[in-house]
């Protein structure tokens, strides 16, 4: 362009030069043609910059600047307006879970940083010593780092961790210090962050939320727990908006204009009671000193509803001692709730004395042997000795043996009513299944293999794995009469930008056995704490500690609970189980009241140090229990958020896995159910689009390659019928009523298409 231009502007210079000799013009002449030579010149450069002119209007671009957005950020700035992440509520409206600031001190050493009248805004090498002083007083950070950061080259320093993570408190604690102290050059800069109020609370349960960058910016992202596993629900969107702003970079007044809304994440009211939660910790805390153990567990539950409502295990941490928490022999960041299987013990025999008593393969009052040799494998007692004799009497009831929690006992009963029909009952209680209660990595357990001697040693709790969630919901099924509910972790979620809520409601997943057999099991449980014989829970001195004389030793107002001990055997890494003299897990489930309980509280210890005994549990038991049950009538109160009752809308779900999107829609407070075993989603009982209620049944049918009926207990007539049809059988109905009480097709046995299935309806 330049060389161009100038061959435009010199070349009839030139040319009118030569001409001139050649021909001896005249100097009118002459001026004349060099006035024609510049008109043309200046038409050609006027042509130039018009194509320049309508060039830049058109295309808006110099090189890769768009002109627009240089020009508009002169006067014009767009910003990222931070969406806020839900708060974690207790069931009262008590904050567990909160954003907030933190802030990370700086010293400025660069000396051309002054004010305006010359004013050093630096820290002076003469004042150094002194600022270490200052810093490791008021924060604790090491000498010796300080004074490198000081001495570095460059213009701004930190100081580590103990610089950073500092509370709004503190923060402002050492700025008025420093201005005591006349201490210029420190400053603080803000981070996001994520606050805990209450410390040691359900630790492992919520979990815990840190900054991570995210395309440019900070945000709070759930690292582990209910944290994690709600991240979606808890997350917003950032919005972004824009100012106009004055020749000093100002926004001006009033010229603010949001270009995409912010959207706040969601509230989440977890179904924990704060009061009941702080008590378990407490209580929790001394169990772990009194019995010096590897590991403890504990979880109430609300018997009617099957809301968790107070958990906790050791060892465990706060979000201020998180960075040490690994340091904790035995630690885990798994939640023992839900993340880590086991096996159970004598607790399990709960679920085998339901099914034989529902199936009639059990006479309560007929007498056997303690001796039982199955194929290579003999089988004992707890109570056996060296000389294979016993302390207690060696024939007994099948009533006794449960209360002396008698392995022969709970063995002869399982191969009297057989692999098959025990297998059912593993099914019909869910066992191998995920809760899918909405949390995250949750572990499924395992059934027992397939062998003989596997079968009859899972009837004590040995050869299955399950963690205490699946336990629980089992559990609701013997506490409830038969009908078994899902474990809900949340009450509520509250969205603050529609003003919506949806509240959860007890959830029917299933009625394994009948009301007599849960009522039976609740009896046979009594005896455990009371009969003065055979009650392994029956303590003969008493508990000095909890004011108990001899007597049962689950114990809440004055009445003896319904109780289950366990002793499990702990599998070894090499193989086979550990052989110490405490190397087992020691266990208790207590229903209370006995009759119909309004509670259910399990707790495990692994591996204690001091000699164990059951009071160690029981002095967790019984103050909890007492104060849930004073607490009983208030517990029935949701918080009140001000809010209109919400819809979910319906997705397509086809083609994803099944497990994840039952986890999904439950964190939406929906009830999932799947049917089968597949891994993907081949259809679903709501249609994509639909607005539905919170606790809405949805079905989602999986590609399993045999059809497997579900439990329909408690299924409204519509969802039969959509069950039918994927399934091609038929349906005849017997009695009225909205909800399903019993269906003809046995629960996890393989359906045929053209099979004719009869329910029976009922309220």
């Amino acid at each position: 362009m330049i060389k161009f231009l100038k061959k435009l502007i010199f070349f009839p210079f030139r040319k009118v030069s030569r001409n001139a000799r050649k021909t001896n013009w005249s100097t009118e002449r002459n001026r004349k043609r060099v006035g024609k030579s510049l008109f043309f010149l200046a038409i050609a450069l006027f042509t130039v910059f018009i194509f320049r002119f309508v060039w830049l209007i058109t295309v808006n671009h110099v090189g890769g600047t768009n002109l627009t957005t240089m020009a508009k950020s002169n006067y014009q700035s767009t910003v990222t307006v931070q969406a806020k992440r839900g708060t974690i509520y207790d069931r009262t409206g008590e904050a567990i879970a909160v954003d907030s600031s933190t802030y990370t001190i700086y010293a400025v050493i660069d000396k051309t940083q002054v004010d305006s009248n010359g004013n050093p805004l630096y820290i002076d090498k003469k004042d150094f010593t002194k600022v270490e002083d200052f810093l490791n007083s008021k924060l604790g950070i090491d000498r010796d780092l300080i004074k490198k950061q000081l001495n570095s080259k460059l213009k701004q320093v930190q100081f580590g961790p103990k610089g950073s993570d500092i509370s709004l408190e503190k923060m402002k604690e050492i700025q008025k210090a420093a201005e005591n102290e006349k201490i210029v050059g420190l400053g603080f800069t803000a981070n996001i962050s994520r606050s805990y109020p209450f410390g040691n609370f359900a630790s492992q349960f919520i979990g815990i939320a840190r900054p991570k960058d995210e395309n440019g910016t900070q945000a709070l992202k759930g690292d582990m727990g209910l944290e994690k596993a709600f991240n979606n629900v808890l997350s917003g969107e950032n919005g972004k908006e824009t100012y106009q702003k004055d020749i000093y970079g100002r926004p001006i007044p009033g010229t603010t204009k949001v270009i995409e809304p912010v959207k706040n994440g969601q509230d989440v009211y977890t179904t924990l009671d704060a009061q009941l939660q702080r008590n378990l910790e407490g209580y929790m805390d001394k169990a772990a000193t009194d019995t010096g153990a590897q590991q403890l567990s504990g979880t109430l539950v609300d018997a009617h509803t099957g809301e968790i409502l107070a958990t906790s295990q050791r060892p465990t941490y706060t979000a201020t001692t998180i960075n040490d928490a690994e340091k904790q022999k035995y630690f885990t960041w798994n939640s023992l709730l839900s993340q880590s299987a086991f096996e159970p013990g004598s607790t399990f025999k709960t679920f085998l004395m339901a099914g034989a008593l529902d199936s009639g393969k059990v006479n309560l009052n007929e007498t056997y042997q303690r001796k039982l040799q199955v194929y290579d494998t003999t089988i004992n007692d707890w109570d056996v000795t060296e000389n294979k004799s016993y302390t207690l009497p060696e024939t007994v009831t099948y009533a006794q043996g449960f209360a002396l929690s008698s392995n022969i006992g709970m063995s002869k009963i399982e191969m009297n009513m057989g692999d098959a029909l025990w297998g059912s009952y593993l099914n019909k209680f869910k066992f191998g299944l995920k809760v899918r209660a909405g949390l995250d990595g949750e572990n499924p357990g395992a059934l027992p293999s397939s062998n003989a001697v596997s079968q009859i040693q899972s009837s004590f709790g040995q050869g299955v794995a399950v963690t205490p969630l699946q336990l629980i919901r089992g559990w609701t099924a013997i506490a409830g009469n038969g009908t078994m509910l899902e474990p809900h972790i949340v009450s509520k979620v509250v969205d603050p930008n529609t003003k919506t809520s949806l509240t959860s409601k007890a959830e029917v997943v299933g009625h394994p056995v009948s009301n007599d057999a849960a009522s039976g099991v609740r009896d046979l449980m009594l005896t455990v704490n009371t009969d003065p014989v055979y009650g392994t829970s029956y303590s003969t001195s008493g508990d000095s500690e909890q004011n108990l004389a001899a007597g049962p030793l689950f114990m809440v107002n004055g009445e003896p609970a319904a109780v289950k001990t366990g002793t499990a055997q702990i599998a070894s890494t090499t193989g086979g189980y550990m052989t110490g003299s405490q190397d087992y897990l020691y266990s208790a489930v207590v229903m209370y009241p006995a009759k119909n309980p309004d509670f259910i509280f399990y707790m495990n210890v692994k591996i204690p140090t001091e000699s164990w005994t059951l009071k160690y549990i029981a002095r967790v038991a019984n103050p909890l229990l007492t104060s849930a049950e004073a607490m009983k009538n208030d517990l029935s109160v949701s918080a009140d958020t001000d809010t209109k009752a919400g819809k979910v809308t319906i997705e397509n779900y086809k083609g994803k896995d099944s497990g994840d999107t039952a986890d999904s829609l439950r964190r939406t407070v929906l009830s999932p159910v799947i049917i089968g075993t597949g891994a993907k989603v081949t259809a679903q009982s709501i249609a994509e689009g639909e607005k539905v209620s919170a606790n809405s049944r949805i079905l989602l049918l999986t590609n399993d390659k045999d059809q497997v009926m579900p439990d329909m207990y408690d299924w409204s007539k519509k969802e039969v019928e959509q069950l039918a049809n994927w399934f091609e059988i038929k349906v005849t109905y017997e009695g009225s009523g909205n909800k399903v009480l019993t269906q003809s097709i046995e629960t996890s046995t393989n359906v045929k298409k053209g099979q004719t299935l009869t329910v029976k309806m009922g309220n």
